[in-house]
Formats: C-alpha cells, structure tokens, sequence
C-alpha cells in the first residue's frame, strides 16, 4: 500500500535461504515490504534447485544463510561463485555464528541484524530502475 505522494520502490526478486522458519518468515516479511518479490528456500539444496530450475532467471539478490541442512550456506556460496551468471548476482550473507567473512560476497551480516542496516543494505543493491 503506498501513501500519497510516494515513490514506489522499483521490484526486485530475491532468493532467501534461510533454514530457521520464524527468521525467514520476518525476512520475507521485511523484503515483500518494500516491494521484492521472495523466493523463500528453507535447505542450500533447495535454494540450489531455484537458482538451476529450466525456467528460473537470476534473481536480483541472494540472502544466504551459511548454517543450513543438507548442503550449507558456504557450498552454495561456492557453487554461485563458480557460475558465470549467478557469479554477478550480489550475495548478501547472514549468520548467527562468529565464522570468517567469505570473499566476493557483497554484504555481510550477523543475526540477529538492525532491521534498517539489513534494508539499507537490501536497497543499495537491488536494480536501479531505468
């Protein structure tokens, strides 16, 4: 819903791997917000089945958790990085643990995170619109 005299938010498709329901639940909560369209996947292995569907385009934004089941945030991190397309997407990587911050990633934040430093951070990177 917008306000008179707002400026719409230009949309953006974000791909959220989290793995904790209740964080992922208030981060696409957060994103639908101001106006993204969310891709929740709940396990690396899922987030790496979107990112490599037919008919799936790159999305704007990944948001990666790096503790996840099955296959984690950090092999999914590297999978990204070695994919000529996907490599260009920015990564924004949220953890609850003290880990070392990967490279070529565009964001690094730990949870629980400042809700304004995350969209801050959301905003900066999304798509300009033309």
């Amino acid at each position: 819903m917008f306000t008179i005299g707002a400026v719409p938010e230009p949309s953006s498709t974000i791909l959220l791997a989290e793995d904790d329901l209740d964080m992922r639940d208030i981060i696409q909560e957060l994103l639908e917000n101001i106006g993204c369209d969310v891709i929740p996947a709940r396990t690396g292995k899922q987030a790496l089945d979107f990112l490599f569907a037919d008919a799936m385009l790159p999305p704007d934004i990944i948001i990666l958790d790096l503790m996840m089941p099955l296959v984690t945030g950090w092999q999914v991190l590297t999978v990204i990085q070695h994919d000529p397309v996907l490599a260009k997407v920015p990564v924004v990587v949220l953890t609850a643990v003290s880990e070392d911050k990967p490279t070529g990633i565009a964001a690094f934040l730990h949870k629980p995170f400042r809700v304004k430093a995350f969209l801050d951070t959301v905003r900066r990177l999304r798509p300009q619109a033309a």
